[in-house]
């Protein structure tokens, strides 16, 4: 089903509008008001039934020269009938749509399952924290990590030690710290 309506303004003449007489959809819609001359205001309004169901964020909207204005027209409920009325020049032009509003298609919440789901996996463990396999070539890439994570922290006691300064040994200590929480999870 469409999902706009084609309003042409000004095509054969000033004020002019050129629509289809009738307009059917499921859902929300636009409005595209397609200015063919000079500029101009063209005022929108759902009629008692459709106000009902559907709402327009504005009414009056002013549309340049040669240009398109497309005015969206939410819909809250369903299903409606009634009338789209357009009205261009202050009143000097009035036409009307009629406007259709169906209840929506039934759409399948269910989601589709293939068949080999059905069947056992492979008996590997799965690392659940990310979904994958886990191996123990994993932990071995770990390896250089965790050594020159050592190799700092021995760095940083020799180096408090040398100082004889109770700062470097404290960072000494946070940076132990953070090297044993880091090989606990690279080697979980």
């Amino acid at each position: 089903m469409s999902e706009t309506v084609s309003v042409h303004i000004n095509r054969d003449g000033i004020h002019h509008i050129d629509v289809a007489q009738s307009f059917e959809t499921d859902g929300s819609f636009t409005i595209a008001l397609k200015n063919h001359g000079a500029p101009i205001h063209a005022h929108l309004h759902l009629d008692d039934d459709l106000s009902e169901v559907a709402s327009l964020g504005a009414t009056n909207h002013y549309v340049k020269a040669k240009d398109i204005r497309h005015v969206p027209v939410t819909v809250h409920d369903a299903p409606a009938t009634g009338k789209l009325k357009i009205v261009t020049g202050y009143g000097a032009e009035t036409t009307y749509v009629d406007t259709n509003i169906l209840e929506p298609e039934e759409r399948s919440r269910s989601i589709p399952v293939d068949e080999a789901l059905s069947k056992p996996q492979g008996s590997r463990p799965t690392d659940s924290r990310r979904g994958r396999k886990s191996t123990q070539s994993d932990t071995l890439k770990n390896l250089p990590l965790v050594i020159l994570g050592l190799l700092a922290l021995v760095l940083v006691v020799g180096a408090g030690f040398l100082v004889d300064n109770g700062v470097a040994l404290f960072g000494g200590l946070v940076v132990m710290i953070g090297l044993g929480v880091a090989t606990y999870f690279l080697t979980r």
